[in-house]
């Protein structure tokens, strides 16, 4: 695609709305455009230049291959651009939505636990 594929894109799947996100996006990732790996799990290291774990786990982070870190809503725009949903990344970029998700993806993430559990058992077609 470009030279900031592919990502690498961490992320919590002990939460069951990041772990089926993750899922439908592997799935659209026709390109190998991300390399997905969970910063949840017990025996995983932060690689040498990463932020450290606690703050991989509040929000979602990517590294460009560049060795870049990007977190939160933006990661999300170049994770749905290289999985060819640009018209979502570009959705996020309009001003008022970009407001109201700066203010709103922290919460969502902090409070992403507490998601019901029928999500992460949901179809994926």
């Amino acid at each position: 695609m470009s030279n900031n594929y592919p990502l690498t894109v961490y992320y919590d799947s002990s939460c069951p709305i990041c772990e089926r996100e993750m899922r439908l996006l592997q799935q659209r990732d026709q390109h190998g455009n991300l390399l997905l790996l969970d910063c949840s799990s017990a025996d995983f290291v932060a690689p040498a230049g990463a932020p450290d774990v606690a703050s991989m786990m509040k929000l979602l982070h990517v590294q460009t291959p560049d060795g870049q870190w990007v977190a939160g809503v933006p990661a999300f725009q170049m994770i749905y651009r290289g999985v060819g949903f640009g018209f979502a990344s570009d959705w996020l970029e309009r001003p008022p939505v970009a407001r109201m998700m700066k203010i709103l993806y922290p919460l969502i993430a902090r409070f992403r636990h507490f998601i019901p559990g029928w999500l992460k058992h949901g179809s994926t077609t």
